[in-house]
C-alpha cells in the first residue's frame, strides 16, 4: 500500500470518530459509554501488489517466407537489315536569271531622244567583261535665249580576270559632249550660225588594275591602278592625265598597317600656254580595332611639283567608339587634302567656263570633324556630322567680263573657311522600299571675295524608291537648292575702274522629279521619267536657265 492510500484511511478513520463525538455528545437521552483498551496498538498496512504486465500490440501481419530464385540468360540471335539513306544536300535558293542585254529607248519633250544598251558575260568563276553605249541629245531654244541643244555619246568597256588570290581588271572609255554658250539675249545679239556657239570634249580614258585576295592578314594584300586619260575640246585646249597609285596592306601586332601612295601627272596644253603639274604622296596609317572601338591613325605626305616643288603634311585620324550595339556611335577625326584642280575637274562641273583657264590646286590644310551615327532598328540607318576646314585656293565662277555677250565663265580663286553640317537618315525595308533624306548646310568665311560664287548655303533632298512585287517600279526625288550669287560688275562713276562689283542672286528652287517603270514581262518593260514638276525655270548659272517641264517615256527589252 502507498501512503497515499495510508492517510485516506487516518482521515476517513479521524472523521467518523469526530461525528461519533459529536452525535454523541448532542443526544440527550443515550447513556455513556466507557470502552477500556489495555496493550499497545501498532497499525499495520499490508504491502501492495503492483502489476508489471506492459501493453502489448499484436501485429495480425503475417510474413512469408521467399524462396530465392535465379535467371537463366540466353542469347536470342536477330537479323536486321538496314535500307541505304541517301546522303543530305543543302538546296539553296535558285539564282536570279540573268540576260546578257538590255536596251533601253525613249523620247521625250524638247525633241529629247534616248538609247542606251548595256551587254554582259554571264556568271563565271574565271571572268567578266561587259559593254555599255549611250545616246541623249536635245534640240531646242529657251524663250530669250539662244539656241541650248546638246548630245552626249558615251562608250565603255569593261573586263576582268579572275586568278587564284589576284583580280585582274581593265577599262576604256570614249565620250563625246556637245553643247552650245546659249547664255545671252538672243534679241540684242542675233547669231545665225549655231557653230559660233558650240563646245565639243572628246574623252579618252583606259585604265588597269591588279588587286590581291590573301586570306591571312599577315601577307601584304596590295592594290595597284594605272589610269590615264587625253581631253581635248573645240578650241585646242587638250589635257593628257597619267596617274599610278595603289596601297599595301599587312598585319603588325594583331593591327593593321595600311600604306597608300600616287604619282599624279597632268599636262595641260591651251593656245596661250602649257602647264605641268605633278602631285606625289604618300600615306602610311595605323588601324587598330576592338570590340568596341575603331582608331585609324596617321599622316599624308604631299607634293606639289608646279613651277616650283612646294611640300605639305596632313593629318589622318579617325576615331569611333561603339556605344550601345551599333545604335549610337560617336566619332571624330582631322584630316587634309591636296585637290588637283584639272581641266577635266572644271569642266564635268562648269561645262561652260573658257578654254584658257589659271590652274591652281587647292590646299585644303585641315578638316576637323565629329558626329553620331548609327542605327535605330534593321531597317533606320543615321547619319550626323560638323565639320570646320580651312582651304586655300578655293576654285569659283565668275563671268568672263571681257567678253561681249558674258556667256563663259572664266576661273578664280580665295582663302575661305568653311562651316559644314550634314544629316541623313535611311529607311529600307529589303529591296521593297528605300527612303532616303538629306539636309546639307555651307558657311563660307571669304578673305576677299563677297560671297562664295555659286555656292548654295542649304541643299535638301528625300529620294523614294519602291518596288511592287518586281512589277511596278516607282522613284521620286524631292529636293531644295538655296539661293545662290553670282559676281556681276555693274557701271559706277566713283569707281576708279568706273564698275564695281554687285553679288547678284539666284533664288532658291524646290523641285521634284518622278520615275514609273512597268515591267510586262521579265523581258519587257516601258518607263515614264518626268523631271522639273513645278515648270519652274531657275539658273544653275547666271544666264543659263535649265528646261522646264520635261518628261520622257520608252521601254527596256532584256535579251
Amino acid at each position: 500500500m502507498n501512503k497515499t492510500s495510508l492517510k485516506y484511511k487516518f482521515f476517513f478513520a479521524a472523521l467518523s470518530i469526530s461525528i461519533c463525538s459529536k452525535v454523541y455528545s448532542q443526544t440527550d437521552d443515550l447513556d455513556p459509554m466507557q470502552i477500556t483498551s489495555t496493550g499497545a496498538y501498532k497499525p499495520v498496512v499490508a504491502d501492495a501488489n503492483k502489476i508489471i504486465e506492459n501493453p502489448v500490440v499484436i501485429d495480425s501481419t503475417k510474413k512469408l517466407n521467399v524462396n530465392g530464385f535465379s535467371i537463366n540468360s540466353k542469347k536470342l540471335i536477330t537479323t536486321y537489315e538496314l535500307d541505304p539513306i541517301e546522303a543530305a544536300e543543302m538546296v539553296g535558293e535558285p539564282l536570279t536569271k540573268l540576260y546578257n542585254g538590255l536596251v533601253k529607248i525613249g523620247m521625250g519633250n524638247y525633241a529629247t531622244p534616248y538609247g542606251e544598251a548595256w551587254y554582259n558575260h554571264l556568271r563565271s568563276k574565271e571572268y567578266a567583261y561587259g559593254l555599255r553605249l549611250k545616246h541623249l541629245s536635245s534640240q531646242t531654244t529657251l524663250d530669250g535665249y539662244d539656241f541650248a541643244g546638246f548630245s552626249d555619246n558615251e562608250f565603255s568597256l569593261y573586263g576582268k580576270k579572275f586568278l587564284k588570290e589576284h583580280t585582274l581588271s581593265g577599262d576604256f572609255d570614249y565620250a563625246r559632249n556637245v553643247l552650245h554658250f546659249y547664255g545671252f539675249d538672243n534679241v540684242l545679239n542675233v547669231i545665225e550660225d549655231k557653230n559660233f556657239t558650240i563646245q565639243r570634249f572628246n574623252y579618252f580614258a583606259a585604265s588597269a588594275e591588279l588587286k590581291s585576295h590573301y586570306s591571312k592578314a599577315d601577307r601584304y594584300n596590295h592594290d595597284v591602278k594605272l589610269n590615264f586619260y587625253n581631253l581635248q575640246d573645240a578650241y585646242t585646249a587638250s589635257e593628257s592625265n597619267f596617274k599610278a597609285s595603289g596601297y599595301v596592306q599587312t598585319q603588325v601586332l594583331k593591327e593593321v598597317l595600311k600604306v597608300n601612295a600616287s604619282i599624279d601627272y597632268y599636262n595641260y596644253k591651251t593656245a596661250t600656254d602649257t602647264v605641268n603639274n605633278t602631285i606625289i604622296s604618300i600615306n602610311p596609317n595605323f588601324i587598330a580595332t576592338g570590340e568596341k572601338y575603331r582608331a585609324s591613325i596617321g599622316l599624308t605626305a604631299a607634293m606639289d611639283i608646279f613651277i616650283k616643288s612646294k611640300f605639305y603634311f596632313y593629318p589622318n585620324i579617325d576615331l569611333s567608339y561603339n556605344i550601345v550595339d551599333d545604335i549610337i556611335i560617336p566619332y571624330a577625326g582631322a584630316t587634309g587634302k591636296l585637290q588637283k584642280n584639272s581641266f577635266k575637274a572644271i569642266t564635268d562641273e562648269n561645262p561652260f567656263v573658257l578654254s584658257d583657264l589659271a590652274m591652281r590646286n587647292s590646299n585644303h590644310k585641315y578638316e576637323l570633324y565629329g558626329g553620331l551615327k548609327g542605327t535605330l532598328s534593321s531597317k533606320v540607318a543615321y547619319n550626323a556630322r560638323l565639320a570646320y576646314s580651312s582651304i586655300k585656293d578655293l576654285p569659283m565662277y565668275v563671268t568672263d567680263s571681257k567678253n561681249i555677250m558674258k556667256n563663259r565663265f572664266d576661273v578664280i580663286y580665295d582663302d575661305a573657311e568653311l562651316l559644314n553640317i550634314r544629316a541623313e537618315i535611311s529607311y529600307q525595308q529589303r529591296e521593297k522600299l528605300r527612303i532616303n533624306l538629306r539636309g546639307e548646310y555651307f558657311n563660307y568665311k571669304m578673305a576677299t571675295e563677297q560671297k562664295a560664287w555659286y555656292k548654295p548655303q542649304l541643299e535638301f533632298s528625300i529620294s523614294a524608291n519602291y518596288n511592287l512585287k518586281d512589277k511596278i517600279v516607282a522613284k521620286v526625288d524631292l529636293y531644295y537648292i538655296d539661293s545662290q550669287y553670282a559676281k556681276t560688275f555693274v557701271s559706277d562713276a566713283s569707281s576708279s575702274t568706273g564698275t564695281r562689283v554687285e553679288a547678284q542672286e539666284l533664288k532658291g528652287v524646290f523641285d521634284a522629279n518622278i520615275g514609273l517603270e512597268y515591267r510586262y514581262t521579265k523581258k519587257l518593260g516601258f518607263f515614264l521619267n518626268v523631271t522639273n514638276i513645278a515648270n519652274y525655270r531657275y539658273y544653275r548659272y547666271n544666264n543659263y536657265p535649265t528646261q522646264r517641264f520635261g518628261f520622257m517615256a520608252g521601254l527596256s527589252y532584256s535579251f
